[in-house]
């Protein structure tokens, strides 16, 4: 018989430490519905925030008092074909976006009341890769227009309009992130064969060009395929990429000019390219799914020394997402034979995760 522990924190000393169901719920997944193939899980306000598609509703969920709650129906349903969503917090307040049936959405919960910021849909035509982030209550999406071969940016006009406007031509450009520092400035990151360049979001100027630059641009084999991951801790700023190998990881001090390596790989490491998603707590942990499905971990739990990739279940997953939150990792994944939501958190250590046999 299954034993499904469900404390949300465990002791930080453990050396060897199992992965644990955050809450028995049913036989062990968050949800009784069927979950579509995106999912995101956040850190919001000191509790851990889900967003799944259901039945064609968008649903949030959130870890509070050791249970997971429905706080608010959330006012976007009837969703017939999902294809990005994304959970992000700006001062406590949980915002997501969602790009469905060939348009998009943004909420937000104030209060725990969920509301749409702007016009309740918008974007019809077409949108490749969108990338979201959110500063100073205005959200940003920065997308591909495959018919036009352009990379361009929506912002909110007046509070109430969103508008959007070109960035640059998206021919040669291989990969692009969004990234907010604690002073609340946004970057935009791009990369081409030239290498990584990032600019400062300047909402009031159109003209990629004239741009604030964060660095000179990075240097970067030419085989790189994308930028994997790029994001801020305070106001350190964090970029990683694969090379030959695996992970690389770099690192920009706040104000300094020069990007740093923190992690690469010494011997090649085959993690997967889907949902790739990196966190950063004392140690640095990837969640990923490989070309047969299986949601797996890589963890690196000191300098130079990488684990081995583990999985996380011992089924096929559909999508898989992860976030940290005081130094535990919070992994979600949708089930593959149930197609149910699991989440589950992994502390330092070895884990052993296959224990849902469905």
């Amino acid at each position: 018989m299954k034993k499904f522990l469900f404390a949300l924190a465990l002791c930080f000393t453990a050396l060897h430490v199992s992965s644990q169901i955050v809450e028995k719920y049913g036989d062990g997944y968050v949800s009784d519905n069927h979950v579509m193939d995106k999912i995101d899980i956040k850190e919001i306000g000191r509790s851990i925030h889900v967003a799944t598609v259901e039945e064609g509703q968008l649903v949030v969920r959130r870890y509070y008092r050791h249970k997971w709650e429905n706080f608010d129906v959330t006012p976007i349903k009837g969703i017939f074909k999902l294809k990005a969503l994304k959970l992000f917090a700006y001062k406590a307040v949980p915002y997501v976006f969602c790009y469905y049936d060939d348009k998009m959405s943004v909420i937000r919960a104030i209060e725990d009341k969920w509301e749409f910021v702007g016009e309740e849909s918008f974007g019809e035509g077409s949108v490749h890769n969108p990338e979201f982030s959110v500063i100073g209550e205005t959200p940003y999406i920065v997308y591909e227009d495959k018919d036009y071969e352009m990379l361009r940016m929506y912002s909110l006009l007046n509070e109430s309009t969103w508008y959007d406007f070109d960035l640059m031509p998206s021919i040669g450009v291989k990969s692009y992130k969004l990234a907010a520092n604690y002073r609340g400035d946004l970057y935009l990151s791009v990369l081409n064969n030239e290498g990584i360049s990032f600019k400062e979001v300047n909402q009031l100027e159109e003209d990629v060009n004239a741009w604030k630059d964060l660095t000179k641009r990075l240097k970067v084999d030419e085989n790189i395929p994308a930028i994997d991951d790029f994001e801020f801790i305070q106001n350190k700023a964090y970029i990683t990429f694969r090379d030959e190998k695996g992970p690389l990881i770099m690192s920009l001090e706040d104000l300094a000019k020069k990007w740093e390596i923190v992690e690469k790989c010494d011997k090649p490491i085959a993690i997967g390219t889907r949902d790739y998603n990196l966190n950063i707590s004392e140690y640095f942990f990837y969640t990923s799914l490989n070309k047969e499905g299986m949601p797996q971990y890589l963890k690196n739990n000191k300098k130079g020394v990488w684990g081995e990739l583990t999985n996380l279940s011992n089924k096929p997953a559909k999508a898989v997402a992860s976030c940290e939150y005081k130094n535990i990792i919070y992994v979600a994944y949708v089930h593959g034979t149930t197609n149910k939501l699991m989440v589950k958190t992994i502390e330092k250590g070895d884990s052993n995760l296959q224990n849902d046999k469905k």
